[in-house]
């Protein structure tokens, strides 16, 4: 194998990892991986050891596998490195070293495609759109020897959104649940807790439309579904982050069809998402989130219980 060096990067963080797990099983026994398989963090080390790693020969097998995990975040704070000659210190690279660089996304300006040189492959990892989700889970049951029917698939995709390390956890639960079986929408609803944020998402229109008396009911239903506290809170917590998160790529310049990916959210958790924050100022957002993280800061002073200060919790959410 003649020396081997990859850059991986992009969103789809499952599909990374995945490929470098391909990439280590491909090339090394299992019993000497420890030896010949080397991890390094890169803002945490220098060029030189980066490289003296990627030099040092395999130990009883014909390769060694480096991970160099975010070098970009290197070049932006070594500023005294000769940049312009790594390149050509990684066409030297002996060809019993597979070296693969991973990092997030990256633009095509970034300066660490121009100094890896033309001798590093890239390879870019998105987010799927929607299709593609439902693709992909599908035949992730096909792979499990497990049907599901379409309506429950895209109820648990819509519910998920694009963390496919998620997502293949939730599938993986709901095979065991039902090998033999074919999953329905009453099964996804029970088992996958994001499902049930589709409740949460009632109870904050009812709260933000000042309908107290409403919004106490469903958290009394919701509580009696055997939902906690803590949960439903954290949910209303994150819709509350999720809908400033849209407010600041809006205000970049990002449409709808473009933030959905950004946030990894997709079909209803998106729509209300959106909605949630053409409602409410970004002033009225951040004093709802301040309001969360009073009322738990009430209950770890004892100052009154999980009920009672969720209860007030939704009086201060509905001025």
């Amino acid at each position: 194998m003649k020396n081997t060096s990859l850059l991986l990067h992009g969103t789809n963080e499952y599909l990374i990892s995945k490929k470098i797990l391909e990439i280590r099983d491909g090339i090394q026994p299992v019993d000497l991986m420890d030896v010949n398989f080397v991890q390094i963090d890169a803002k945490s080390s220098t060029v030189d050891e980066i490289i003296n790693a990627c030099c040092t020969v395999p130990f009883m097998t014909n390769y060694r596998l480096v991970l160099v995990n975010f070098f970009s975040d290197l070049i932006r704070v070594e500023k005294s490195y000769d940049w312009k000659n790594l390149s050509s210190r990684i066409e030297n690279f002996p060809d019993t070293t597979f070296v693969v660089f991973r990092e997030n996304e990256l633009k095509k300006s970034d300066s660490i495609f121009k100094f890896l040189g033309d001798s590093v492959k890239s390879d870019r990892f998105e987010n799927f759109k929607y299709r593609e989700l439902l693709d992909w889970a599908k035949n992730r049951f096909d792979d499990l020897e497990v049907s599901i029917d379409p309506k429950a698939l895209a109820l648990l995709v819509e519910s998920i959104g694009t963390d496919l390390r998620l997502l293949d956890s939730e599938i993986q639960k709901l095979s065991m649940y039902k090998p033999l079986e074919i999953i329905s929408t009453n099964d996804v609803e029970d088992l996958v807790a994001y499902v049930k944020e589709q409740s949460v998402f009632r109870l904050v229109d009812s709260t933000i439309d000042g309908n107290v008396a409403h919004s106490l009911k469903l958290l009394e239903s919701l509580i009696d579904a055997g939902q906690s506290y803590t949960f439903i809170k954290r949910m209303i917590e994150r819709q509350v982050r999720l809908a400033l998160m849209v407010k600041s790529l809006k205000n970049e310049g990002f449409n709808a069809a473009q933030i959905g990916p950004k946030i990894s959210l997709f079909g209803y958790p998106l729509q209300k998402t959106l909605e949630l924050e053409s409602r409410l100022t970004e002033s009225r957002l951040f004093n709802m989130y301040q309001m969360i993280l009073d009322s738990e800061v009430r209950e770890r002073n004892g100052e009154m219980s999980e009920g009672l200060s969720f209860e007030m919790l939704i009086y201060e959410l509905a001025v």
